[in-house]
């Protein structure tokens, strides 16, 4: 907490000291029936099933550390409208505390304050509730919920106190640590709020079905959770993949081979780097046109995958630049598959608008964990720095780094870092 800004630090500690003082309020004021324990336990364990599927499913990056992305609203909005404050507030922080264990990345301070932002405005909607529908939370009903416009009113007034508070606390913090530009570009998703707003009107189905009858909820669970499914899984295929090539995109690439380069180290396995151009692309694009270009970098793909293992990973970095990570390849492995890479995908060729066939060459740089580095960011700049050479020397070969991550061929000179640059393409 020490390395929060003050206004930051205050805030922190007055959400999370009011967040505790409505837990200890309710300890000592609320009675709970055994009907609120059997209503919350429900939900919590509904909840987290939701957060089970969203981690199984989602990318982190695609999370964006967004709590709705787990449907959470779902389960949690119905908790505001059947139990009492103190007991929602509770609750609230099941879900979190699982993603955490379950992770275990998140840094503890930040996952304090999402439990404290989380409860303040669950039980603040679960006030509001109370005081608009003039009843207690346990007596709620579906009777009730149809009641009129002043219960209506009121479940959609918790609702919106649910969602706005949540937003006013994570963007207060945003921006007393960061900056605003992030805090307006939170703000500004809409994709986001559409989520939350599906959530939220989620919720209130599933808060109906429990009045009417709690046996109901076994037929709603189900749906839910396929629909999470669904969303999660195309979701999934987006952000992973290059949807122009079919393989992994550069984020997901990146975060992946990483992973698996910490891992192969820790085991004291030979990991390389493989990093790919096509050359001259450009010309391809403009002679032949854009179509053909995008033909030519699916086929080019394609033959990449064919050309390396199965368990070889392979994302698009870049317009024309392919990376692949392979695990349990010595240096003199991973430039003999960079080698039989280059001849494969020389072969490829793709018929023009015109009719004509267009076939192109690719240079390739080759880095070693056991020479340049043991990180993902280290073996790249050696690839990309051998990668500069293959272009320099003439392209259509493979060049690997040497344990300086200076550049080096069979017998091929070494350029300097300026004509490196300047026969990239």
């Amino acid at each position: 907490m020490s390395g929060l800004p003050p206004w930051a630090r205050l805030l922190f500690v007055a959400a999370l000291a009011s967040y505790l003082a409505i837990i200890a309020r309710g300890a000592f004021t609320t009675q709970l029936t055994g009907r609120e324990v059997v209503t919350a336990a429900t939900f919590t364990v509904a909840a987290i099933l939701s957060v089970e599927v969203s981690l199984r499913l989602a990318w982190p990056r695609a999370r964006q550390d967004r709590l709705s992305r787990d449907f959470l609203s779902v389960w949690m909005l119905p908790a505001v409208l059947l139990l009492p404050p103190p007991l929602v507030a509770a609750v609230v922080a099941v879900p979190v505390l699982y993603i955490q264990a379950r992770v275990w990345r998140r840094n503890l301070i930040k996952v304090m304050f999402t439990i404290a932002a989380l409860g303040l405005a669950q039980a603040g909607a679960a006030e509001t509730h109370m005081l608009l529908s003039g009843h207690h939370a346990n007596t709620w009903t579906l009777h009730q919920l149809a009641g009129g416009p002043t219960q209506l009113g009121a479940v959609a007034a918790a609702a919106a106190v649910s969602w706005t508070v949540n937003q006013l606390l994570i963007g207060a913090i945003v921006a007393l640590t960061t900056d605003t530009a992030t805090v307006f570009a939170f703000l500004r998703d809409r994709e986001g709020a559409a989520i939350d707003a599906t959530d939220l009107s989620m919720g209130v189905l599933v808060a109906a079905a429990w009045a009417a009858n709690p046996t109901l909820l076994a037929f709603v669970v189900a749906p839910v959770l396929l629909m999470q499914h669904q969303v999660f899984s195309g979701l999934r295929h987006a952000v992973r993949t290059d949807l122009l090539t079919d393989v992994a995109s550069g984020p997901y690439w990146r975060d992946t081979a990483a992973r698996q380069i910490d891992r192969a180290r820790a085991a004291n396995t030979d990991v390389a780097v493989l990093l790919l151009d096509i050359d001259h692309f450009k010309t391809v694009n403009d002679d032949h046109g854009h179509l053909t270009g995008d033909m030519m970098l699916t086929a080019i793909a394609r033959a990449l995958q064919a050309a390396l293992r199965p368990g070889d990973t392979i994302g698009r970095v870049g317009g024309e630049e392919f990376a692949a990570v392979m695990i349990g390849l010595t240096l003199p492995d991973a430039h003999a598959a960079a080698e039989r890479v280059r001849r494969q995908l020389g072969a490829v060729q793709v018929r023009s608008e015109r009719g004509d066939w267009v076939a192109v060459t690719v240079s390739i740089g080759v880095a070693d964990c056991s020479v340049n580095g043991n990180t993902l960011t280290e073996l790249l700049h050696a690839a990309d720095r051998a990668l500069y050479a293959a272009k320099a020397a003439g392209r259509n070969r493979v060049h690997t780094a040497d344990p300086t991550q200076a550049p080096r061929s069979n017998g091929h000179p070494q350029p300097t870092g300026d004509s490196q640059r300047s026969n990239r393409n």
